[in-house]
């Protein structure tokens, strides 16, 4: 039995070479990147969006442009001409192995991204239309740069199409204007924004309609029947148009992304509702801070990362960032999160650094963390300041023991009142607001 012509495209041609080099290179750029957008749809989307089209695009140009150029390699292309199917079947039978490969080893990388980033998700979930639209993007890049290789008879055709790709999808990242949009390497869903449900589809419209017309004007025959290739040249036009006016205002703020979730404790503590999974970690590594604070007057009565305005009443946590304080899930450092957020809460004086008030605010830094991390950077300090013979330094590290000690000294009551008449004067500069140590 003779077998199916696209049987035979797939096993003979590069198709099977090609799904697996997209699949390699986007499931490898994930990988490296991994600790920046596990445990987020937001940044999974993000990341993957980003490597697809800047990794993957280039790629499916350079195959498509290769497998293009085989009967030109083959010197075989006037047995095109005799074939009893008309040109378009030719070119469908021939390209469509390629893009489905193509388009599978996309989806594979998209499968596993997810599948590693669900088990530290706390909120929310994925978009499919995005991965849709990226996966017409890579296919329409395929057939679009296999019409290229059939017209370019040059061997380096596929690498400098690759480069050129390349720089056309990223260029446009560095400029302001609104045809930036057009680009599909741009997205403006940077940090919790999200995609418009239409954003995705006039993509793929831009970008599988320009594929097609070229695709049609190449093997419309006769010549005449070219003006078929207006159809999709005009569904290319009216998505550009729709992309470029909407431009930023195709993405809108996660609505999750802007509550909060807290403990129940006494200052409380408050989390993003996207990483509500993150609370008792949070919680736990403030423990020592909190509980230090428990019955101050004038103290912050929360901790949250999203401050609402300059109230007396709440204190801002240091920044949750994945890949750096927030890793897979877990607090990468929680004692180094703790000295963060105290020294937010002590440090929120600018007095131009005024001796004084900075050994008072480093005092009350210090004393309310109370960590590993804060005893080494003292010891760090002081023994710096002797080995570089500075003696002011030396004096004012002294000087700091000597008030972090006062500080601890105190009985409860006499700390409690002398912290509400801290925080009652955290932001002044006022010498005889401040109490001292």
């Amino acid at each position: 039995m003779t077998p199916h012509p696209l049987r035979a495209e797939a096993r003979g041609s590069v198709a099977p070479w090609a799904g697996l080099a997209v699949f390699l290179t986007l499931a490898a750029a994930m990988a490296v990147t991994a600790e920046r957008w596990q445990g987020s749809w937001g940044e999974t989307r993000f990341e993957l969006h980003a490597v697809a089209t800047l990794l993957g695009g280039p790629l499916a140009a350079a195959v498509g442009c290769l497998h293009g150029g085989r009967e030109h390699r083959s010197r075989t292309a006037g047995l095109r001409v005799t074939a009893a199917r008309s040109p378009l079947a030719q070119f469908v039978v021939a390209v469509l192995p390629v893009v489905l490969a193509v388009v599978l080893g996309y989806v594979l990388a998209a499968a596993c991204a997810l599948l590693a980033s669900a088990p530290y998700v706390s909120a929310g979930r994925p978009l499919f239309l995005p991965m849709a639209g990226d996966a017409v993007f890579l296919a329409a890049t395929t057939a679009a740069a296999m019409v290229a290789g059939r017209l370019v008879r040059w061997r380096p055709a596929a690498p400098a199409l690759a480069g050129l790709t390349y720089v056309a999808l990223g260029l446009p990242s560095y400029r302001d204007e609104a045809v930036r949009f057009l680009s599909p390497a741009v997205d403006g869903g940077v940090g919790e924004a999200l995609p418009a449900w239409w954003q995705p589809v006039a993509m793929a419209g831009w970008t599988g309609g320009l594929a097609a017309a070229a695709v049609v004007a190449y093997t419309a025959r006769p010549a005449r029947r070219r003006w078929a290739a207006l159809l999709p040249l005009a569904v290319a036009a009216g998505a550009a148009v729709v992309l470029v006016q909407a431009g930023q205002r195709a993405w809108h703020p996660d609505p999750v992304a802007g509550q909060q979730v807290c403990d129940g404790g006494a200052p409380q503590v408050c989390v993003n509702a996207l990483e509500k999974d993150l609370l008792p970690q949070v919680s736990r590594a403030l423990s020592g801070v909190t509980g230090r604070l428990a019955g101050v007057p004038n103290a912050p009565g929360r901790f949250e990362d999203l401050p609402r305005g300059p109230h007396h009443d709440e204190a801002e946590l240091p920044q949750l960032f994945r890949g750096q304080s927030v890793v897979r899930g877990r607090l990468a450092d929680p004692e180094r999160f703790a000295w963060e957020a105290a020294a937010g809460l002590a440090g929120r004086r600018e007095c131009g650094g005024t001796e004084p008030f900075l050994r008072v605010d480093d005092a009350v830094r210090d004393w309310l963390v109370s960590n590993g991390l804060s005893e080494r950077r003292r010891a760090f300090w002081a023994r710096a300041a002797r080995e570089q013979g500075d003696q002011a330094a030396v004096a004012a590290a002294e000087a700091g023991d000597r008030a972090l000690r006062h500080l601890a000294s105190m009985g409860d009551e006499r700390r409690r009142a002398w912290l509400g008449r801290y925080f009652g004067s955290v932001e002044s500069c006022d010498a005889r607001k401040v109490p001292q140590l």
